[in-house]
């Protein structure tokens, strides 16, 4: 194990005094570290009966139970981390519902990093991803809907609100966790829209 494991080692210890370093100069060197550790982790496994090598076997069985549980928590906490792009799907399905002819949405910087791209548009709605515009400046726009962080905007009714992740909080019991969502998107509908001003919207908390 040392004569795969030392040398790559060495290499990335030495590449990490470099003022300019980059993941990708040396991600090569992960493959050599899992064939590393799945030689000590054979190792420890042949050798589980004797005192020393049982009590490192168990220390490894129980690391590989704390990276499946952080896995997991991490899997789930990326799964409800794309408020946005699950808000413009609600909207999109809302509308097909009340057959709106086309409609343009404005989408904030926050909405757009946080699951919206190219492929989540549909025709014939139309999309702005204008920055820098200021609250007050939105009335002055032919918005009819906007996805953003704000809760409140003038001029704008809340129409409903997509979850996002929050934070981790363990508790008792199992699991011995909880992932906690907030409010993270906020769909809003311009009032002077006769299809949203007499629509039937969900709401916002």
């Amino acid at each position: 194990m040392i004569k795969y494991f030392l040398p790559v080692f060495s290499f990335v210890l030495l590449y990490s005094y470099l003022p300019h370093k980059e993941l990708r100069f040396i991600i090569s060197s992960v493959p050599i570290f899992n064939v590393s550790a799945a030689i000590a982790a054979s190792r420890m496994y042949h050798n589980q009966k004797k005192n020393i090598w049982r009590s490192l076997f168990l220390m490894m069985l129980g690391s590989l139970l704390v990276s499946l549980g952080c896995s997991v928590i991490s899997f789930m906490a990326s799964y409800n981390n794309y408020p946005g792009g699950y808000a413009l799907k609600a909207l999109h399905q809302i509308g097909d519902s009340k057959h709106f002819p086309s409609k343009m949405v404005h989408i904030d910087s926050f909405t757009a990093m946080n699951g919206i791209s190219r492929f989540s548009e549909e025709y014939p709605w139309r999309y702005s991803k204008e920055e820098g515009i200021a609250m007050e400046k939105y009335l002055g726009k032919n918005f009819t809907f906007l996805l953003n962080e704000l809760p409140v905007v003038d001029g704008y009714e809340c129409l409903f609100a997509v979850k996002g992740f929050s934070r981790v909080q363990l508790q008792r019991g199992f699991p011995p966790f909880l992932l906690l969502k907030e409010p993270k998107v906020f769909i809003h509908g311009n009032m002077r829209d006769q299809d949203i001003a007499f629509g039937s919207w969900p709401g916002c908390p």
